[in-house]
């Protein structure tokens, strides 16, 4: 069985220059470019070789194929677009070599020509540290075997792409854009000639992108679209403002308008789905003032005209920035789902709830067979799977290479261990190799201390001890002896429901950890302050004053200017960020 499998790192650079002695002078060189061709040299020798684990990472967007049940896409995060032919039983990465970017945000098959496949670059979940940029739209018109690039670079981030049912070459694509910083390139791009050429139909403002985009299949001249004015700087999560809305064209996009009857006055990021099985059943997921609990599930029943709040169901909408996503299901206008951290089920139109089971948790996409609502695929933090039983069940998510690593470490034992914590997984411990003449498996990975953001802290001539750290300044040390894990936190508080203003220490979702190289039993952690301890977490010493600017400002209830009370820390500020403690010659290195 050929398996392709793709590995992304990420490296944090903390210091730049770079000093040589030659014939007596220092010689400084000011990027990394300038060394760039002994490194190469060095490097060049050396083969990559996959060692696990193989357990899904984040999807945000998957298509089925009509009349081909067993055939599916899948577009990762970081790692392309993965094809599987046998209904998820294995995956093969179809978008190596070809691809300049990794990050999907959107996979699109069209219904009348399945050799017809369009990928969006970019994925639309905003997250901190981890949201990767994307390169514009690919086109596949050989069911992904190669692909050309059609446009629209600089769109950074693509939520949704609509195929005509009855035509491959008219598509539509709805560009998030930038999440980082203004741009025009954002709103609701079409194309009649199959990506040749697009124009702009759709643009709100340099602030404000397409967060979705939904097409009327019985009528495809209708479309509606989610307007979403958003931004995250390093201290704020912005989310809603004057461009914020919903749309919608009944001529194919060329003239839009604005639908505004029943709805908030105040949204923020949204979810927009019309029901194949009844055009006039409209669903909106909508962020919204929580406080005044505005926001919620809404249903039109004369195609937008007018709207009503079905379900204020808080689960709905909870972390809006990372999920907020509605489905209708094209052959029940009263079977609706709503995609959040629990995947959710109505079949009453949206007043009552059921949680879907059987995969992996954070829901973000899910792709529902027109011809047989029983038969999904659904994309979440574990990858892919697809159901044929209404989801009672569903495929594996472990035959996916595709997880994302915070960062790694490896000790110096031989042969060598490779330690990282994965996203919305486990932290792990991989040997680099075995010695009885097989290939690394399963039995050669290990859970290891902390969660899926952890910074994994050891003495890397011996590590027994191992220290892993998770949301919130949660901290764990494993005795890999014993097999034994205790928890050790600077204060054992996990503030769930806290503003930061009120907490003792402030820590970053992924706070830093690191063991001396000068003590190796001598560890230290980042918060607002810089913490030691010597004994492996049985008390901890303070070392450092509040190094942040303590601006109360930023150190409220998450979100502007809708509130989000984000819970797991994602949304939290002024503290020490990952990389800060590991600047060579810094003070915690000459601090001994």
């Amino acid at each position: 069985m050929k398996q392709v499998f793709s590995v992304v790192f990420l490296f944090l650079i903390v210091a730049i220059g770079y000093s040589q002695k030659k014939g007596g002078k220092q010689t400084i060189h000011n990027s990394v470019a300038e060394i760039q061709p002994d490194l190469n040299g060095y490097f060049k020798p050396v083969k990559w070789r996959n060692i696990g684990p193989f357990r899904g990472g984040r999807s945000v967007t998957s298509s089925g194929v009509i009349g081909q049940p067993l055939v599916y896409y899948m577009g990762t995060t970081g790692g392309g677009v993965w094809k599987t032919s046998n209904a998820g039983l294995t995956w093969t990465n179809i978008s190596d070599g070809f691809f300049k970017t990794g990050s999907v945000g959107a996979v699109a098959v069209s219904e009348s020509d399945p050799n017809v496949v369009f990928v969006g670059m970019g994925e639309h979940a905003p997250r901190g540290v981890m949201t990767s940029y994307g390169d514009g739209v690919y086109k596949s018109t050989d069911a992904g075997k190669t692909w050309i690039k059609v446009g629209l670079d600089l769109t950074r981030s693509i939520s949704y792409i609509r195929i005509h049912p009855k035509n491959p070459d008219i598509v539509y694509v709805g560009a998030q854009g930038a999440l980082h910083g203004a741009g025009t390139d954002r709103g609701v791009y079409r194309s009649t000639d199959g990506g040749i050429t697009w124009k702009k139909l759709l643009y709100v403002d340099e602030n404000t992108g397409c967060a979705d985009l939904s097409m009327d299949m019985n009528n495809p001249r209708i479309l509606y679209a989610a307007m979403w004015d958003y931004r995250r700087t390093p201290w704020q999560m912005r989310s809603g403002g004057k461009g914020s809305g919903l749309y919608k064209s009944t001529d194919g996009g060329d003239s839009w308008t604005k639908l505004e009857n029943g709805l908030p006055k105040e949204m923020g990021k949204m979810s927009i789905s019309v029901s194949r099985a009844n055009s006039d059943k409209v669903y909106a997921l909508i962020e919204s003032d929580t406080e005044k609990e505005q926001g919620g599930l809404f249903v039109s029943s004369d195609a937008g005209k007018s709207w009503s709040r079905i379900s204020k169901d808080h689960r709905l909408v909870q972390r809006a920035w990372y999920y907020i996503e509605v489905f209708a299901d094209p052959q029940n206008e009263n079977i609706v789902y709503v995609l959040n951290s629990p995947g959710l089920k109505s079949i009453d139109g949206g007043r009552t709830w059921s949680n879907i089971h059987g995969t992996h948790g954070d829901y973000h996409q899910l792709w529902i067979n027109p011809n047989n609502n029983k038969n999904m695929v659904i994309s979440n933090d574990g990858g892919a799977a697809v159901t044929f039983d209404d989801g009672d069940v569903w495929s594996e998510q472990s035959t996916q290479p595709t997880a994302q690593f915070y960062r790694v470490n490896a000790d110096n034992l031989f042969p060598y261990n490779v330690y990282g914590g994965q996203q919305d997984n486990t932290s792990v411990m991989i040997a680099s190799r075995v010695t009885n003449g097989y290939s690394i498996s399963e039995k050669n990975w290990f859970y290891s201390a902390g969660g899926e953001s952890a910074f994994l802290a050891f003495n890397p001539d011996d590590p027994r001890y191992v220290m892993g750290g998770s949301y919130q300044g949660t901290i764990d040390v494993l005795d890999k002896q014993s097999g034994e894990t205790k928890p050790i936190m600077v204060s054992p508080v996990q503030y769930q429901a806290l503003q930061p203003k009120d907490m003792k220490y402030r820590f970053n979702w992924n706070a830093p950890i690191i063991c001396s190289r000068f003590e190796p039993s001598t560890f230290y952690h980042g918060g607002n302050k810089v913490f030691k301890t010597t004994n492996l977490g049985k008390t901890w010493e303070v070392i450092s004053p509040d190094l942040t600017k303590h601006d109360t400002s930023k150190m409220g209830i998450s979100g502007f200017p809708i509130q989000m009370k984000e819970q797991a820390g994602e949304l939290l500020y002024n503290f020490i960020y990952p990389g800060i403690l590991f600047r060579k010659g810094s003070y915690l290195d000459r601090k001994r």
